[in-house]
């Protein structure tokens, strides 16, 4: 089926926000990132000794820092601005990135990379949602965040396949010095990009009681789930596949084929999230999602992985862009406390990551003989969590 694309609607928010640099800085740090994030949880496992336990500890700090200091990153974004921000970051995650590629030399670059990279996010997530859900269209949100998700994507295709080629004949040294030179590219855009300036009112007591209000319950719920099935996806997907002996061009190609066809079906997927269709599409979509993991689990060859996560990146499709969609609503609905809304939403989900990952640490520290990919039976449970975003279906026994 041929999709139909009205190329000035397509294009419209991001010229309306100098797509020309803001967004392709993001998108070329897309670029970069996108090389190495699928095997950044492999290169820990194997520094840390292939442990397990530890691996998911560096995750659980990094995650558990940032939920508890997000509100500060809220102060920062207001003070100097989204832009400056997103600019700050993106030195930040250059930072990381080299810290990452001096491990093998000292230890301290374990700490550095920490404090490197936790700043980073705080800068860069806040400023980046804020930033989408005051300029995106209240008409055509939807469509919107499918182009958001591809602007995000495009550039991330093709990296998988070519992090995967350079890892596989260079090792993870050339890997890294490719990366640092195309985020260092990314950087540039933005010392021509426009400023805009949020003004963040809340104490960081008042971050706190506002993320755990009993009204939100909800979307609190769905914003978990959604985080924390992330990151299974993103820590325990690439080290069940590396215990599966697959080799890194594979995993790269992987990756990238099932994000070409990710791609494709966002387009419609934005389409039909600005229709009354939203609430289903979002239900059917984590349905799937949760079936797609399942499958997972049985995996035993390159093949059997190549097939489950196409499956998996078609129905995460489905229920991201409604997911996302409802999550940009909300936030633009809270009018001048969007940017309290959104550092919220890091606080509850980063503090949950931490507890999940911890505990995890915990359980395959005192049960190292238990298989990875038991993990993600609870992945599909999590994934039906998305429905809280919405309308949770009903059913009936009659």
């Amino acid at each position: 089926m041929v999709l139909p694309l009205n190329l000035h609607h397509y294009f419209g928010y991001f010229l309306k926000r100098d797509v020309t640099k803001l967004y392709i800085s993001i998108a070329i740090r897309n670029l970069a990132l996108g090389m190495v994030l699928l095997f950044e949880p492999i290169y820990l496992y194997l520094y840390f000794e292939k442990s397990l336990p530890i691996t998911l500890a560096f995750f659980a700090v990094m995650y558990g820092a940032y939920g508890i200091l997000a509100p500060f990153g809220g102060k920062i974004m207001g003070a100097i601005g989204s832009t400056k921000s997103i600019l700050l970051s993106l030195f930040l995650y250059f930072g990381y990135y080299l810290s990452l590629f001096f491990l093998p030399i000292s230890s301290w670059f374990v700490l550095a990379s920490l404090l490197l990279i936790i700043p980073g996010m705080l800068l860069f997530w806040p400023a980046f949602h804020t930033d989408f859900a005051r300029f995106s269209s209240q008409e055509r949100r939807g469509k919107d965040v499918g182009k958001l998700n591809i602007m995000g994507l495009f550039p991330m295709i093709i990296s998988p396949i070519i992090g995967g080629w350079v890892l596989a004949l260079f090792g993870y040294p050339a890997l890294f010095m490719v990366v640092l030179a195309v985020l260092f590219a990314s950087i540039i855009p933005l010392f021509y990009s426009k400023e805009t300036h949020e003004v963040y009112t809340d104490s960081y007591k008042g971050a706190w009681k506002r993320a755990w209000k009993k009204e939100n319950i909800a979307t609190s719920i769905a914003f978990v789930a959604n985080g924390l099935e992330v990151i299974i996806s993103f820590v325990f997907w690439p080290l069940f596949l590396f215990s599966l002996a697959i080799t890194f061009q594979s995993m790269g190609g992987i990756a990238s084929f099932a994000l070409v066809i990710a791609s494709l079906f966002m387009l419609y997927m934005g389409k039909v999230s600005d229709t009354q269709e939203r609430p289903w599409l979002l239900n059917i979509g984590s349905l799937w999602t949760g079936i797609s993991w399942i499958i997972t689990y049985f995996i035993v060859t390159t093949f059997d992985a190549f097939l489950a996560h196409t499956l998996y990146r078609l129905s995460r499709s489905a229920a991201a862009v409604p997911f996302q969609t409802f999550f940009y609503e909300k936030a633009a609905g809270k009018g001048t406390e969007v940017d309290e809304f959104i550092v919220n939403r890091e606080i509850i989900i980063n503090v949950a990551r931490f507890f999940f990952l911890g505990i995890a640490a915990l359980v395959f520290w005192f049960f190292p003989l238990l298989p990875i990919n038991g993990i993600f039976f609870f992945a599909a449970l999590l994934s039906l969590g998305f429905m809280f975003a919405g309308k949770i279906p009903k059913f009936s026994l009659k």
